[in-house]
């Protein structure tokens, strides 16, 4: 009898591994996002495990060409596990990402994006980011409004922050992303050797709210040490910035 559930088990399971194997991507992969509300999943095509996606959307901005080959078993198990490669003029990544109906996770993955392409994301008075981030994901969950889990490092390659009338070069600012205790993701900036010598963090949440800590050496240029200091205050030969408000 046992021998006979076994076989059963084992048919099931071929039989199961054949129907994925001929399920075009653009039937399974809608299903494994659909409980995601925040991102879009556009035109896939090719089979589940070789699979192409046209973009990705996320609060009205979308990453293009986008590949991804996917684990039978983890298929089996009902989760999609790929490794995915994206080769956006704005964003490159690559590494592995697993997908279920409740959440998403990204681990050892290596990325790039082009500064100037969160600058419609943030509420400050700068009118120019340029440079480059890159660096890897270790670690992130994300779950329907929840950070399960967050472990990053980058570093923003020639840093350059525009404001009226003039530009600021920053260097290179190295920078550590994780999970709070409160769910919310924390950058922390680790190194800054350019002109400002900047340090502090920067919190933000599912929210959208964020708080800004930042400070600054006064040793720098006239012009410059003037607009720091309508942005924050001195304290102990350190300009101090400090801003709340909410992300769009």
């Amino acid at each position: 009898m046992k021998k006979l559930i076994l076989i059963l088990i084992f048919g099931f399971l071929l039989l199961l591994g054949f129907v994925l194997t001929m399920a075009p991507a653009r039937i399974v992969i809608p299903w494994f996002t659909q409980g995601i509300s925040q991102i879009t999943v556009n035109q896939p095509s090719g089979s589940i495990w070789n699979a192409s996606l046209h973009s990705i959307s996320y609060q009205g901005k979308s990453v293009y060409n986008i590949s991804a080959q996917t684990s039978f078993w983890a298929l089996l198990l009902g989760n999609l596990h790929s490794e995915i490669q994206i080769d956006d003029e704005q964003l490159l990544l690559d590494g592995s990402i697993q997908l279920n109906s409740q959440q998403i996770a990204v681990e050892n993955t290596n990325y790039q994006l082009e500064a100037g392409a969160i600058l419609d994301w943030i509420r400050l008075p700068i009118t120019e980011l340029s440079g480059r981030f890159t660096g890897e994901i270790q670690s992130l969950e994300l779950a329907v409004n929840e950070i399960k889990a967050l472990d990053a490092d980058g570093v923003w390659q020639n840093a350059v922050v525009g404001y009226p009338n003039s530009v600021l070069e920053l260097g290179d600012i190295h920078f550590t992303i994780e999970r709070t205790d409160e769910g919310q993701a924390l950058l922390t900036i680790t190194e800054n050797p350019g002109m400002l010598d900047l340090k502090g963090t920067l919190e933000v949440g599912f929210d959208k709210q964020y708080q800004l800590n930042l400070s600054t050496q006064t040793d720098t240029p006239a012009h410059i040490k003037q607009w720091l200091t309508q942005l924050g205050r001195i304290e102990n030969n350190r300009v101090i910035i400090k801003w709340n408000g909410r992300l769009p």
